[in-house]
């Protein structure tokens, strides 16, 4: 029995140094954790070369609703010079002007695959994040909607979360969120001059 208590109190005293070890080491990694998605974050807007899993969208008029990349597929990104994105919207006319497009359903996703775009902003330091804005032409024809004219505003946080607005001419606003994620190797933009 005293070999029994022996060995217990060796593993307490074992387990008891060990944590503040392991404690220590998990705060460590959060640290560098925070510090590579700011790294991510800043690398990827000085490229203007970002990838964003957006997990909620916020329609002017309904609730926000909550939608995962891995389960629905919804993004934005950004490569240097070309834009690809799937995203929900969910929207009315307005009442106040006419709309220039002629859209029976306006519940239609937003996509654009790899179109050349010139993206203008950057560092905005009164508010503490990257700011981009670019104009594209949503592409999505296969749900039979015609090509309407869409401004993206992005605003990327240094902790890695990511908001993003839409404008169509004559429509609601819709607002996005997301997180600032490393892109999937499908979704590289494999260009000919690159091995």
């Amino acid at each position: 029995m005293k070999k029994f208590w022996t060995i217990t109190t060796i593993l307490l005293a074992a387990i008891l140094i060990c944590s503040p070890a392991e404690a220590q080491k998990k705060k460590e990694s959060g640290k560098e954790r925070r510090a590579r998605i700011a790294k991510m974050v800043q690398d990827g807007a000085a490229g203007r070369d970002f990838f964003i899993a957006v997990g909620r969208f916020f329609p002017k008029s309904g609730t926000a609703q909550h939608i995962s990349y891995s389960k629905d597929g919804y993004f934005i990104d950004v490569q240097n010079d070309r834009i690809s994105c799937n995203l929900p919207y969910v929207g009315q006319a307005e009442r106040s002007s006419n709309t220039p497009y002629n859209l029976s359903n306006t519940n239609i996703n937003i996509c654009a695959d790899k179109q050349v775009v010139t993206v203008f902003g950057g560092w905005q330091e009164k508010e503490k994040s990257y700011i981009f804005r670019t104009i594209f032409w949503n592409n999505d024809d296969d749900n039979g909607n015609e090509s309407i004219q869409v401004i993206l505003t992005v605003q990327l946080y240094t902790s890695g979360k990511a908001y993003a607005q839409i404008e169509i001419p004559g429509m609601e606003l819709i607002s996005y969120e997301g997180d600032v994620e490393p892109r999937p190797e499908e979704k590289q933009i494999h260009r000919p001059n690159e091995n």
